[in-house]
């Protein structure tokens, strides 16, 4: 079971600002825009709020840090990054934004999770045609034209939250060379650096959004949808 939060990013309070650590509020401070900067400290409180809850502790309470690939982990006390598997109860989460929208997935697996609003593109073909295998490439050329710029979403999020499963980042591997497909179900474990276990994908699509989740089971899994906080 995969627990899907979603978060309502469109305000911030004292209260979440309250909650983020020093590393956070400086993030927030960079921001130019101030609709980034409410966006970015409402998903991290959610966050926040949400593993506290999970680990029955209070939400300031809760540690985070980061692997040596940029990936945000649960720390101990004195901030070092915690295993998963060593977390009680144990389970792996994984944070997206896009927008006003938010999602927090949390799972007994390893687990990325990306969500885009869907729109328009002025220039939709220099995207697919960088950032999309041959074989994709062919299947986005097949869908309707008024349907193409949901199903690149599409793959787009599916190539973001099997990255992010991984542990690695955009740019870590060339995105023409990580084919996953607008709907295919299981990927095999990818050999070379950076190395990743097999995964299972799972995307929803509605009229407003794609949600892509990728877990490191070759087990189905169901999403269990929380409402939104």
């Amino acid at each position: 079971m995969i627990d899907c939060h979603r978060l309502d990013l469109t305000a911030c309070t004292p209260a979440d600002w309250a909650l983020l650590d020093d590393g956070e509020l400086a993030r927030a401070a960079r921001f130019r825009f101030d609709r980034h900067r409410t966006r970015f400290v409402a998903a991290h409180a959610g966050m926040r709020r949400l593993l506290g809850a999970r680990l029955g502790i209070p939400p300031d309470q809760v540690r985070l840090a980061a692997t040596a690939e940029g990936k945000p982990v649960l720390a101990d006390s004195d901030g070092v990054p915690t295993k998963p598997e060593s977390v009680q109860p144990r389970f792996w989460f994984n944070l997206t934004h896009s927008e006003t929208v938010g999602y927090l997935a949390i799972a007994p697996w390893s687990v990325g999770i990306d969500v885009e609003v869907v729109r328009s593109f002025n220039e939709l073909q220099p995207l697919m045609e960088s950032s999309c295998s041959p074989e994709e490439m062919t299947a986005l050329s097949a869908v309707p034209a008024e349907l193409r710029a949901r199903c690149f979403l599409q793959v787009w999020t599916r190539k973001e939250a099997v990255l992010k499963a991984w542990g690695t980042g955009i740019g870590a591997i060339p995105l023409r060379e990580l084919q996953v497909g607008i709907d295919a179900e299981l990927l095999p474990g990818r050999t070379g650096a950076p190395a990743g276990p097999a995964l299972r994908l799972c995307s929803l699509v509605s009229e407003n959004e794609v949600l892509s989740i990728a877990a490191a089971t070759a087990l189905p899994f169901e999403i269990r949808m929380n409402p939104t906080s």
